[in-house]
């Protein structure tokens, strides 16, 4: 773990709204490539340490939102990335800009904003999803007019339609990669008509290398993929999980199951969440066979789709506004139940991918919680000016990154210095 000691800033860095950063000793290293770290969406990067609590705000950068999914910040080569629509307020029509904005990880100093795509939609379009991951030199962003590649210089690379005429679903859509391919599902699907399909697409040109087709299957809401080893596991909203190769889509396995979740692939298992009857849960599937390792059921209703993250022997996962882990081998809880519930009127956990640090859970909610990974205790609860996170967060080596409402991109660390509770500046 690096030490860090916060000073009292010459000056903040100035953005949209006027944002103040402290200056730091110690430097952002790592890399957050995608919502849940890694192509097997799990949430825990391994030899790494998070800001160890107190959290302290070491920047903020605010910025427009006028219409699409707050994102999930990403971190690669020295940046944060975040997206973000322009223009007339959602209920007007009118054209709009959806901007991808690179920042210093240290000072939170904007390097560059660039045009992912522009649109005249109506109102009611997500005009992006919460969807920003970046392939090597390529961040890729899921749009109204389809999934944009640009580069991490800010100059455009190509375009790649998979787009409908109907307005988004409640899922993720966030591109997942390997080395050769991206891949992603059908965006905006209407009531009337969709396109029950799934893309492999070429990284270096955004040419389609295969698609596949599941019209046996009812569903409109195909959730990110994980991508493990050849294989790519996708899971479809109420129908079930399926096993396809990389190489040409052709398909391996499948497994019903009421799905509600992006695919977690660990200890050779995948993880989903399940809505159905009331009832919320979890399945784990064999990978290579797709058979049913264990299933559990929680307490109540998932609210929202949920996201998953595991460990060798855990896994993590948002649940009525508290926090479940479950042994990965058997599903049985490893915390009591209820525990790493907060209790205090208004505040939950919940909405993102968590991020399993070192000995420690870093997850959104109505601020950003740590919480210890042995017993599930809330070590800390940091509020941000009253606003929420439901979306994924990153953490780098002392260093955690939040977009907080949409509007404002937090960067925290640990405090070295704390009087009567209070970090000095």
């Amino acid at each position: 773990m690096h030490t860090r000691r916060a000073v009292l800033a010459a000056g903040g860095s100035m953005l949209l709204a006027g944002c103040g950063a402290l200056e730091m000793t110690a430097d952002a290293t790592g890399s957050w490539p995608q919502r849940g770290y890694d192509s097997a969406r799990t949430g825990h990067p391994a030899d790494r340490e998070g800001p160890e609590p107190s959290l302290t705000t070491g920047w903020t950068a605010e910025y427009p939102r006028y219409g699409g999914t707050p994102t999930s910040p990403v971190l690669a080569d020295g940046s944060v990335y975040i997206a973000y629509t322009d223009g007339p307020p959602p209920i007007g029509d009118g054209e709009r800009t959806v901007s991808v904005a690179a920042f210093d990880p240290e000072s939170g100093d904007r390097r560059w904003t660039t045009t992912a795509t522009t649109s005249r939609e109506t109102s009611g379009t997500e005009y992006h999803a919460d969807s920003l991951a970046v392939a090597g030199e390529t961040i890729l962003i899921q749009t109204a007019n389809g999934l944009r590649a640009i580069s991490t210089d800010g100059d455009p690379r190509w375009q790649f339609d998979n787009v409908g005429d109907g307005h988004l679903s409640i899922g993720a859509i966030d591109p997942s990669f390997d080395a050769d391919a991206v891949y992603v599902g059908h965006y905006r699907q209407s009531r009337d008509e969709y396109e029950p399909a799934f893309y492999a697409i070429d990284r270096a040109d955004g040419t389609e290398r295969w698609r596949h087709e599941f019209d046996d299957w009812e569903s409109r809401v195909v959730y990110s993929s994980a991508v493990v080893d050849g294989v790519v596991y996708l899971a479809a909203y109420d129908d079930g999980v399926k096993a396809l190769d990389a190489s040409d889509g052709t398909e391996r396995w499948r497994s019903s199951a009421p799905v509600n979740s992006t695919p977690t692939v660990a200890d050779g298992a995948v993880f989903v969440g399940t809505n159905r009857d009331d009832e919320s849960g979890v399945v784990a599937l064999e990978a290579d066979t797709g058979e049913v390792r264990w299933s559990r059921t929680d307490a109540g209703e998932s609210w929202a789709p949920r996201h998953l993250a595991a460990t060798e022997d855990a896994v993590y996962y948002p649940e009525n506004d508290r926090l479940v882990a479950r042994d990965i081998e058997t599903g049985d809880p490893l915390w009591e139940d209820r525990a790493g519930c907060l209790g205090a009127e208004g505040e939950f956990v919940g909405g993102g991918t968590p991020a399993i640090v070192g000995e420690r859970i870093y997850a959104g909610g109505s601020g950003v919680y740590v919480i210890d990974r042995e017993s599930g205790d809330v070590l800390e609860r940091h509020g941000l000016n009253g606003s929420t996170v439901r979306n994924s967060i990153a953490v780098v080596d002392g260093w955690l990154y939040a977009n907080a409402n949409g509007r404002t991109l937090y960067g925290l660390t640990d405090c070295e210095t704390e009087v009567v509770g209070r970090c000095l500046r």
